[in-house]
């Protein structure tokens, strides 16, 4: 595995405006979990449905009408191409006009078509040609250009189940105020392998790429639009994923944002707002910008006992002013940011149950995080959580509480972590935290630099009363491991020849591997190279 580390100032970093105005190394083609499609595009107005729909869901010899490969003209099928709407017959959807109808059905609220099953049989073309250039901007004549309605609003959300079966959806457009925007506006159902692409989405809250607000599941879902918003709970796969029907979680597996995300707060490269969540696969590797509760990954991650996120990773450079992380700007707690004269504040009152973030595991950044106030290269504050095996690469940068990997943690448990970024900050600065207080840490090691005006340790910035074991970091001069520690634990120096060895990794837990040609000779977590 190789990292690499970003050098540049914050004023050539931040992104200044919408997608229109930042650039993005994302590419269409590049799809990781959605597999190609080429191969199944309908080649004529007329095929055999069980063609349509694989995988062993047999559509008897019904013939599947609709000229796929062909841009939307605006108008609403009359049909789908076939089938039942059932799990072994789906309706098929072969064209843009089939995708309008189920649109207008899912609007309309028609019983009959509620709970069904689709699937896409084609790649579908919203709009042709380019919609947006390599840099994330909107290149198209945006007034002649069909404006997509998402499936499903603020009154209505989609019940059934969605199988993209490895197909895209591309020229989307969609330009407006209103919140519940992407492909799905609102969905309690199934969306799965599905690719949204060259697409352009601006939007007010619950604004993403492929769902707006979801309260069911999304598996192996791939965005590579552009996303803007002047509200909350921006994403590039999903705007908000929150609980469903108060008994169960929503579901995200195996989602994948390349597409540049700005918006105002709680912006995260795959989701803005998740609470009541289960997440086993989520990865970010574009540019996110936004003021406060940014994240790589998630904006914010909701109170919730139920919370259980894991296999997270971020690759593309972050930057807000608040609660800022490379996973996610904060996890539990009661938190409050005053945009008119750029505070913020959070809480998290002892044993109150309230505000518990929850699990967070196997999770890793390597790009620069840069903002002022909770800054952390995984994630900005922490109340009552459980994190384990995580780690980080990259610089981190901010002003008030800057960690390699949380800003400011509260009753947590933490194991299994090392940082080889660098961490700049003002007060409150830390190789692994920022803050910590009254939590249980282990396993832990920090080899980058680390520094700042007050409360600056090579490890954390201020310990109060938490219990610590096999804590250590690289050796440099006479600086402190802790800024001020009281009453918490000791940690231990290492040169960089001890630290680059397996007798260190064994140190460390079994959670840690040695291998000499993998993160310049340090430790790295087992699941890392197990990748």
């Amino acid at each position: 595995m190789k990292y690499t580390i970003f050098f540049v100032t914050l004023s050539s970093f931040i992104l200044l405006a919408a997608c229109s105005q930042v650039a993005s190394g994302s590419s269409e083609n590049d799809n990781p979990v959605a597999e190609s499609s080429s191969s199944k595009k309908e080649t004529s107005s007329s095929s055999k449905g069980n063609n349509a729909a694989s995988n062993g869901n047999e559509i008897s010899e019904e013939k599947c009408t609709g000229d796929s490969g062909t841009p939307w003209d605006g108008t609403t099928a009359k049909d789908f191409a076939c089938g039942a709407g059932t799990k072994l017959s789906p309706y098929v959807i072969l064209t843009a006009e089939q995708l309008a109808k189920l649109s207008f059905i899912v609007g309309s609220n028609d019983k009959d078509y509620q709970g069904k099953y689709y699937k896409l049989g084609a790649d579908i073309i919203l709009n042709d040609g380019k919609i947006i250039d390599e840099k994330g901007a909107l290149v198209a004549d945006s007034s002649k250009l069909h404006k997509w309605t998402p499936i499903g609003n603020s009154s209505v959300a989609f019940t059934g189940t969605f199988d993209g079966d490895g197909h895209t959806v591309s020229g989307m457009f969609i330009n407006t105020t209103s919140s519940h925007n992407g492909l799905f506006g609102n969905s309690s159902g199934t969306i799965e392998n599905l690719t949204v692409e060259n697409s352009w989405v601006n939007g007010g809250k619950y604004t993403a790429g492929v769902v707006g607000y979801n309260v069911g599941t999304i598996e192996n879902a791939l965005n590579t639009a552009c996303i803007t918003a002047s509200d909350n709970c921006v994403g590039g796969v999903v705007g908000s994923s929150a609980q469903r029907q108060y008994k169960y979680n929503s579901i995200l597996n195996k989602v994948v944002n390349k597409g540049i995300i700005v918006g105002k707060n709680n912006v995260g490269g795959v989701a803005g707002c998740v609470t009541n969540v289960t997440v086993d696969g989520a990865e970010n590797s574009a540019p996110i910008e936004g003021f406060g509760y940014i994240g790589g990954v998630f904006g914010g991650i909701g109170s919730s006992s139920k919370n259980d996120l894991k296999n997270l990773r971020n690759t593309g450079n972050i930057s807000g002013s608040h609660f800022v992380g490379g996973i996610s700007g904060h996890c539990g707690g009661y938190l409050t940011i005053n945009s008119t004269n750029n505070t913020s504040s959070y809480s998290c009152p002892k044993g109150i149950n309230a505000w518990i973030c929850g699990s967070i595991q196997f999770a890793h950044n390597e790009s620069k995080i840069i903002g002022e106030r909770y800054v952390g290269g995984i994630i900005g504050e922490v109340c009552y959580g459980t994190i384990s095996k995580l780690s980080n690469n990259g610089d981190i940068i901010g002003v008030g509480g800057t960690g390699g990997i949380v800003s400011s943690m509260s009753y947590t448990k933490t194991n299994s972590v090392y940082n080889t970024g660098n961490i700049y900050g003002k007060n409150y600065v830390g190789g692994i935290i920022g803050y910590n207080q009254e939590g249980v840490t282990s396993s832990a090691y920090s080899t980058g630099k680390v520094d700042g005006d007050s409360l600056v340790g090579l490890m954390i910035g201020y310990n109060y009363n938490t219990t610590m074991a096999d804590y250590y970091y690289l050796e440099q001069g006479d600086q402190e491991p802790f800024g001020l520690n009281n009453g918490g634990g000791v940690a231990t120096p290492k040169s960089a020849d001890e630290m680059k060895s397996s007798d260190f990794a064994e140190l460390l837990g079994e959670e840690f591997v040695y291998d000499s040609g993998l993160n310049n000779g340090y430790p790295i977590l087992k699941w890392e190279k197990e990748e």
